[in-house]
């Protein structure tokens, strides 16, 4: 005789609950997968960033002592590249003869740093435009603090202001110098105005933050640049 038990269901087949199960579950983890990738590549993007800049400071104290010629990192901190971050570099050698005159009004060659317009590009007699860079749109150049209010270095870095976003920086931007010996000087530009800064306790600073109209992370990176060899060393966790 045929029992009379309770229909059975094949061990290989799904109720449409389980089905539902099933992908709501897929659904959780996409979601989990999604925001922690969203939060992990602004992150690369800083240390990204940050590693490219100190590569950018570097290649422009090499190219300074292979020509001779003093070599400037020129930074706008408020200027924004179509479809990229808040912040431009450009690294320019003044190869001006007899005499460079990039930081001193450009009266021979034509062209200044207290009149440079970084959407021209250009460059006065044999002077050149070495390389730029931008960053990412997620990347500005900040916080307004730096490291963070009373942040310090160790020693012997101590001098070095980071509680701002760059130490050399005025109104409008600044520059690293690197010279024929691979020592770095700073200018401050604010207006049309330039001005040397000579008691930079040692070095400058230039830090990196994400941008808060983007991404709702935070976190610095400060880049430290040695006065005396022009080393570049970076702070943070990003």
């Amino acid at each position: 005789m045929r029992s009379r038990g309770k229909p059975q269901t094949s061990a290989s087949g799904f109720t449409i609950v389980e089905l539902a199960v099933v992908l709501l579950i897929i659904a959780v983890l996409a979601g989990l997968t999604f925001a922690s990738f969203s939060r992990a590549k602004p992150r690369a993007d800083m240390k990204t960033a940050a590693g490219e800049l100190q590569a950018l400071l570097h290649q422009a104290r090499e190219t300074a002592l292979s020509s001779g010629n003093p070599v400037y990192v020129l930074v706008y901190k408020g200027y924004t590249p179509a479809s990229s971050g808040i912040g431009y570099f450009i690294v320019y050698q003044d190869a001006c003869l007899p005499v460079p005159d990039f930081m001193t009004g450009g009266a021979t060659c034509g062209v200044s740093f207290a009149a440079y317009d970084p959407n021209v590009l250009a460059a006065g007699g044999s002077s050149v435009i070495v390389d730029t860079m931008t960053l990412p749109n997620n990347l500005m150049v900040g916080p307004s603090n730096g490291m963070g209010t009373g942040a310090t270095l160790p020693a012997p870095l101590q001098g070095v202001a980071v509680a701002v976003d760059c130490s050399f920086c005025g109104s409008t931007g600044g520059a690293v110098q690197f010279d024929a010996s691979g020592q770095a000087t700073f200018f401050s530009l604010a207006g049309g105005t330039v001005t040397p800064l000579f008691a930079n306790g040692g070095g400058g600073s230039l830090s990196l933050t994400y941008n808060p109209d983007v991404t709702g992370i935070t976190g610095q990176m400060t880049l430290v640049i040695f006065s005396a060899s022009g080393a570049v060393q970076v702070f943070g966790t990003g």
